[in-house]
């Protein structure tokens, strides 16, 4: 019975399990057909291209200028002759002028030390002595040789006539008129004038020789003179040029020694005021801004290799130098040399550029004096020649947005550019990406995107600020202006 029970009931769950499964079952099958209808129900989307706007630019165009090229370096200031001064001959300082000190400006040939010359008097005066003693003993060896030539010319004459005398007397002994005795007495008579005539030969032979000794000693003798008379100018230290006191070693009394750098032998220090020199550093790409200038035919024909000078002058450099802040007119100066090597690290190339006289051309509060270690900034400029202008805030991580016949704008690379202030420089060229009477865009466009279309307005007040920025620099060309469409 109990059994009977179980299978009944499980029977009754089954039952109740499968009604729940098709009632799921047809709930899902509505739900589909009720969803394909509304799709099916719902209209078609359609879509629309939405109208890009036209940007409204601002613009300028392209005009063509006589410009120097221009490059910038730094570089400190240094005189261009150095001094330092120390003693030539030792002894006590017994003079210093009394402006000696550090700063101080010297006129050339004032004498600012003196040392004791009382030993180098003496031997100045010893010296001029021997130089006198010497001077006599060569007029007194002149005289000596004049005098033997005088008397070797009487001995000579003697000698003729002893001769004479002992053959006279040589004959006369044959006859016997003269005695044997006699004829041996000139005969002695002869042989003594003839070594006269010896003895003066044999002086004539050595005086030669004892003048050239003679001649040496007055030469040693006018060296020590001079020498002395060095010796006892040095003692007198007056300003080779006219310059400026940079530092002062010695005192009054003190003794200083001869030769060398020791601080026993040390004056002073001072530089002249006649020139400065300037060793500014530029990047050497700069510098072939200046290539065009460069006549390299005419240095071909040379048969030796070209000065420096002829160099610089074929490139026609002109120079300012001027103060970083600006607060100071700027100094003309002059193109010396380059360098004789390439920094290795910054990779810039020295000119060597000078300033003359700059002591002489101070205005205070305006145009102040070089002084040494002044960092100052040099301005190298080139010939002037055509180049194409446009405002640098136009240039757009390397590329500018230029107009063309469509009104559409077209992004443009630059490679070869310069700057010069709120200028961006370019090179003509009938190859070049940009030409004269192009049109640049010089507001602000985003996106700028290739080829969109611009409502283009010419700009009036960059047109204006860009001659302001050209007039202290350019020259318009010759040429006609460009003309320009509104």
């Amino acid at each position: 019975m109990t059994s009977f029970l179980s299978v009944k009931i499980v029977s009754t769950k089954i039952k109740k399990w499968l009604k729940a499964k098709v009632a799921f079952a047809v709930i899902a099958v509505i739900g589909l057909v009720i969803m394909v209808i509304i799709v099916k129900l719902q209209p078609t989307m359609k879509h629309q291209t939405a109208q890009r706007a036209i940007a409204a630019v601002n613009y300028i165009e392209v005009q063509p200028h006589l410009i120097k090229p221009e490059i910038i370096g730094y570089g400190v200031v240094k005189p261009d002759m150095v001094l330092q001064a120390i003693a030539e001959v030792s002894g006590r300082i017994t003079y210093i002028h009394p402006k000696l000190k550090k700063g101080e400006i010297f006129a050339q040939g004032t004498l600012l030390l003196s040392i004791d010359d009382k030993d180098y008097f003496l031997q100045f005066k010893q010296a001029k002595a021997d130089l006198l003693m010497n001077q006599a003993n060569l007029q007194e060896m002149k005289l000596t040789i004049e005098n033997n030539e005088l008397e070797l010319l009487l001995a000579l004459e003697k000698l003729q006539v002893r001769e004479t005398e002992y053959a006279r007397m040589l004959k006369l002994n044959k006859t016997g008129v003269v005695s044997k005795s006699t004829l041996n007495g000139e005969k002695q008579n002869l042989l003594k004038q003839k070594q006269e005539v010896q003895q003066l030969n044999n002086k004539k032979t050595t005086l030669p020789s004892t003048l050239a000794v003679i001649k040496a000693q007055l030469e040693i003798s006018q060296a020590k003179l001079e020498k002395s008379q060095r010796d006892l100018d040095r003692t007198q230290i007056h300003m080779p040029f006219n310059g400026r006191i940079s530092y002062v070693y010695t005192e009054l009394n003190q003794y200083v020694t001869a030769g060398g750098l020791s601080s026993a032998g040390q004056l002073f220090d001072a530089f002249s005021l006649s020139k400065i020199i300037i060793n500014a550093q530029f990047p050497l790409e700069q510098f072939r801004l200046f290539a065009t200038n460069f006549n390299i035919q005419a240095f071909a024909k040379k048969e030796n290799v070209p000065s420096m000078t002829d160099v610089l002058q074929s490139l026609g450099l002109t120079v300012m130098v001027k103060d970083p802040s600006g607060k100071f007119d700027a100094w003309s100066a002059t193109v010396e040399r380059f360098s004789d090597n390439l920094d290795a690290k910054s990779r810039t190339v020295g000119l060597m550029v000078s300033v003359s006289d700059s002591y002489k051309k101070v205005r205070p509060g305006s145009k102040p004096p070089l002084l040494e270690g002044m960092y100052m900034e040099v301005v190298l400029s080139g010939r002037e020649r055509k180049m194409l202008v446009l405002p640098r805030f136009a240039l757009h991580n390397k590329q500018i947005f230029t107009i063309d016949h469509n009104s559409q704008l077209q992004r443009i690379s630059l490679n070869d550019m310069q700057y010069r202030g709120d200028l961006l420089l370019l090179e003509p060229s009938d190859k070049g990406s940009i030409k004269a009477k192009d049109k640049i865009i010089t507001s602000d466009v985003f996106p700028a995107v290739n080829g969109m279309k611009v409502n283009a307005s010419y700009d009036q007040v960059t047109a204006k600020q860009m001659q302001q920025w050209l007039t202290p620099v350019t020259k318009q060309t010759e040429e006609k202006p460009l003309a320009v469409e509104h």
